[in-house]
């Protein structure tokens, strides 16, 4: 084992065989989503009949101050019947992120493309296994136009202010920086949680830069302003208004900050296990680097960006305790969370490690400990893919041929309500249902908005669905 580990031609491999193991079910499992009851055909119907700009007034007004989620929930294709679109999103949202995060990567780090591709697959394994909700994750279009999509677009935010701040030519950088001022108002207006962070992470670069470079740098406060400007927008209108006063609890500060943190540390003691496989190959890469193959950027005070890291992260949580003021957190907020838990984990432990190393000649352990180490957490890798949930939920639902089966009654489902001359249509419940897709059904009550969204939808008075016997 001590002569296989010490080999290097087996290491690359390995690591697209454990991503195509991981994401390939999610691409196979794309084929068979379907637009869900919650939401999707509501944002349709209403864009259909009443037009776009209207719809998207009236949400802002009436619901949610998400302006540019507004627009996107309702220049869906759906409105044309395009379902083929809820089957290729999926697949989009899981290249765009492999390409952001290997996009950052590359900023952070000076290594081959093979090693870049490691560890971006390395992130993207870790993300995928221990997401709350694949449905909420990936398949469910309207919840990823607020949660997944700005993360994207925030990890591409930072490989911008890279390129802004590397740039020769002074026109080139400001051609970056105005291209992440775009970027920094669209994504606050996708989602209050990313006033949160985006605030968060431009006032601690500036602060950093004012206490250790002694200097103000006004890229920095002209993408801070940006960021307030734009909050307002989210947050000041009437329909944040409306949403917040939804709960008793919506607006208090007591009880919304202190159950943010309290939230994040039950989350990450449940986080941590499968992490802490990924440290330790991540310590293993780390202590065979030289120092040239580490950016600047990775060279701070260590507990600063700890410190950012454990501040920021709970406060992402803060925008829906203290907005709807409920104590159950949505497993899709959970995804975002740990997202910028897991890149801010892995950030700062190599800023640590690089710290130690440059500043006290300090390894973090030992070679000897480092391969035993090495072969535990490879040793626990098929055993981690055995228990894990996600995987599980996603092989169940392709080889029990349940997810094709789902695809199936509802393309069936459409094309009877299309077909039936009555107004009042009665409907067959799913007999088959993908944990790993599925988000919402109609109910048996033809009031429920969810009813009343899909009957507008396909033209008819009301949907009923059959109570099961």
């Amino acid at each position: 084992m001590s002569d296989f580990l010490s080999k290097k031609f087996w290491i690359l491999p390995a690591w697209v065989l454990l991503l195509l193991i991981t994401v390939v079910p999610i691409i196979a499992l794309s084929f068979y989503n379907h637009p869900s009851a919650a939401d999707d055909f509501c944002f349709a119907y209403m864009a259909r009949d009443y037009g776009i700009w209207w719809s998207t007034q009236f949400y802002y007004e009436q619901w949610s101050g998400r302006y540019l989620a507004n627009v996107l929930f309702h220049v869906t294709p759906l409105f044309a019947n395009g379902f083929w679109y809820f089957k290729v999103l999926p697949i989009v949202y899981l290249l765009t992120t492999f390409w952001s995060l290997y996009a950052l990567v590359g900023v952070l780090f000076k290594v081959s493309p093979a090693h870049k591709f490691m560890i971006t697959a390395a992130l993207v394994i870790a993300y995928v296994l221990q997401m709350a909700s694949l449905a909420e994750g990936f398949y469910w279009a309207t919840v990823s136009y607020t949660y997944i999509l700005p993360q994207i677009l925030t990890t591409f935010l930072l490989v911008i202010l890279s390129k802004a701040y590397e740039s020769r030519s002074a026109v080139a950088a400001n051609g970056w920086l105005f291209l992440a001022a775009v970027f920094i108002v669209g994504i606050v207006g996708l989602c209050e949680m990313f006033v949160i962070l985006l605030g968060g992470l431009l006032g601690s670069f500036l602060l950093y830069q004012l206490l250790f470079n002694r200097k103000l740098d006004l890229r920095l406060v002209f993408l801070l302003v940006v960021t307030l400007v734009s909050s307002y927008f989210i947050l000041q209108s009437p329909g944040s208004k409306v949403r917040q006063h939804a709960n008793p609890l919506g607006g208090n500060l007591v009880f919304s900050l202190p159950i943010s943190f309290r939230t994040t540390a039950e989350l990450a003691l449940h986080w941590m296990p499968l992490i802490l496989i990924f440290v330790v190959f991540w310590l293993v890469w780390l202590a065979h680097r030289e120092d040239q193959a580490f950016r600047s950027y990775l060279r701070i005070r260590p507990w600063a960006g700890w410190l950012v890291w454990a501040g920021l992260t709970p406060l992402l949580f803060f925008p829906y305790f203290y907005g709807v003021g409920m104590d159950e957190v949505p497993v899709r907020i959970t995804n975002t969370v740990y997202y910028f838990y897991l890149t801010g984990l892995f950030y700062n432990l190599t800023v640590s490690v690089l710290w130690l190393r440059e500043t006290k000649g300090l390894e973090v352990a030992q070679p000897a400990i480092l391969k035993a180490l090495l072969v535990l957490a490879l040793l626990a890798v098929p055993v981690a893919y055995a228990f894990n949930k996600n995987f599980r939920m996603m092989t169940r639902d392709l080889t029990t041929g349940t997810a094709a089966q789902y695809d199936r009654e509802l393309t069936e489902r459409y094309a009877y309500i299309r077909q039936s001359k009555q107004d009042t249509v009665t409907i067959a419940p799913l007999q088959h249902v993908p944990a790993s897709l599925f988000t919402e059904d109609i109910k048996d009550n033809t009031t429920h908005l969810w009813n009343k969204c899909e009957s507008q939808f396909f033209g008819k008075k009301a949907l009923i669905l059959q109570t099961k016997e």
